[in-house]
Parts: C-alpha cells; sequence; structure tokens
C-alpha cells in the first residue's frame, strides 16, 4: 500500500508497546485517523496526539486497516474482522518504498543469535563508512529508522513480524536457525519455518547450513545468490572455519579473513 492511501483512513494500531506507537505517531504524521487499543488499560494514558484510545472488542466504523503488535495471534477477533492486518514493520516498509531511494534492509532472523547478529552486523557497515542502524525486534522500531532517513538497515525481525510482514523483500536476509518455537502461535512447525523463510525472498539469501531446517529454507530460498555459513570447513559458495580461521569460498576463492575482521565489537548494538 502506498502510503498516501492512509491519508484521511481510520486505522487501528492493535497494540501500545513501543513499536505501536511509533507506528501511530507515522500514521498521524500521514494523515491518517488513528484509533489505539490494548488489553492492558494504563498502556492507553499516554497516546501521541491525535490519536485516541479504543476497545479491544470491536473496530471503529470504516476501519481500512489494523496495524497490529507482533504477538497478536493469527485467530484474534481483530484479525478475524475483514480487515487488512499488518505489523508495524510492514508500515516501515511501505514508508520507505515510497521514497524515491529506498532504504536497504538487511535481514536476520532465527530462533536463537539473531539480536547479536543484527547488532555486529550494524556495527560492521557504520565501519564500513554507511549510514547505518540496527532496529526491528531489536528495540528500535523499524518505522522511526526509515522515517529517520538511515539509508541501511540491519533489522532484526522475529517470525511474528515476517507473519505480519508480507511484502518485505529485504536486499540480502540470514536465516541463522530454526529449532521448535512458538508453535502455538503458529499452529506448526511447517507454519513457523515458512514466516522465518520470508527472510529468504530478496536477491541474497543467507542461512547457517549446521542447522537442517535453516539449510533446508535456504535450499529451497528463490534468491539468486544463497550463501551458507558454517563452523566446519566450507564448500564452495559457503563461509566456515579452518583450523580456527574465517574461511571466504562465497565471495572468493579460500581467502583467510584475519581474527580482528571477524570479531564482535564492544558496542553492537549502536541503538539511537
Amino acid at each position: 500500500m502506498r502510503p498516501d492511501a492512509l491519508r484521511g483512513a481510520v486505522v487501528v494500531v492493535a497494540g501500545a508497546g513501543i513499536s505501536g506507537l511509533a507506528a501511530a505517531r507515522a500514521l498521524l504524521d500521514l494523515g491518517a485517523r488513528v484509533t489505539v487499543t490494548d488489553a492492558r488499560p494504563e498502556a492507553l494514558t499516554d497516546l501521541p496526539d491525535g490519536a485516541v484510545a479504543g476497545s479491544e472488542d470491536a473496530l471503529p466504523a470504516g476501519t481500512a486497516l489494523v496495524v497490529t503488535g507482533p504477538g497478536r495471534r493469527p485467530d484474534h477477533p481483530l484479525v478475524r474482522s475483514g480487515v487488512p492486518v499488518v505489523g508495524e514493520t510492514e508500515l516501515a516498509w511501505w514508508l520507505g518504498s515510497a521514497r524515491p531511494e529506498p532504504p536497504a534492509w538487511l535481514v536476520a532472523t532465527g530462533t536463537n543469535g539473531k539480536t547479536t547478529t543484527t547488532g555486529m552486523l550494524a556495527a560492521i557497515l557504520r565501519a564500513s563508512d554507511l549510514d547505518a542502524v540496527a532496529c526491528g525486534n531489536i528495540g528500535y522500531p523499524a518505522v522511526d529508522a526509515v522515517r529517520a532517513g538511515h539509508p541501511v538497515l540491519a533489522v532484526e525481525l522475529s517470525s511474528f513480524q515476517l507473519h505480519w510482514s508480507p511484502s518485505i523483500v529485504p536486499a540480502a536476509g540470514c536465516v541463522l536457525n530454526v529449532a521448535e518455537d512458538h508453535l502455538d502461535w503458529h499452529g506448526s512447525m511447517d507454519a513457523y519455518a515458512a514466516a522465518k523463510a520470508r527472510a529468504l525472498r530478496g536477491p541474497v539469501a543467507v542461512a547457517g547450513v549446521d542447522d537442517g531446517r535453516a539449510a533446508a529454507l535456504l535450499a529451497a530460498a528463490p534468491a539468486p545468490r544463497r550463501v551458507g555459513v558454517t563452523l566446519g570447513e566450507p564448500r564452495a559458495g559457503q563461509l566456515g572455519v579452518v583450523d580456527g580461521t574465517l574461511v571466504d569460498r562465497a565471495f572468493s576463492d579460500g581467502v583467510e579473513l584475519a581474527p580482528d575482521q571477524s570479531g564482535p565489537p564492544g558496542d553492537c548494538a549502536g541503538r539511537p
């Protein structure tokens, strides 16, 4: 959806957490008529100017869109209302895509390790003199990062956020691992893995191939370039470890990377 289509539209932001309030502010700036709901009444006492508090039980008349918090299950009554439902990160994607030069999204997901990976990625990007920031599930909403004008985003996305963000196609995406988690929310292991696989729909897909499920997602990814990462000796197209040294067989012919080129920095997150 183009952001200008939201001017004057009735939009419900379901959830008054950090990402929900960020979405509400962005929607108000677009000219939307914003109602914020939350199961916690105390969360509705300090809303952005122009937003009104609403009920969890019913949508306002004429609601055109629901922007939901990432933890809201697909079987929630608001979701079953027939009104389109997206997440805050989907809204961020819409905002960025409408710009003459959209930001590049580099997405990290996985059952474990995604926060550390996203912080390290942001630090690497900044060390390369890029105006990059870590955002998403790491605590800084993606919609705020887009509105701040950062041209490169290191985005941590949970399976919930990926589920509610059907349009996101990152420049590069990484699935670190896939273990049984949140199955009560997704309904099955296949649905959980399918949500994670959305990170691999862009031009470059990366996965930890020592994890069988992540390796299977990488093999099935539509990305024209697929890169495996292993703790063992890498094959062609992979990054791996030989005699304690990181070796690149994905972007070069077995070049060794010195330890000081791959170690984590002291302050990985770099959040504003």
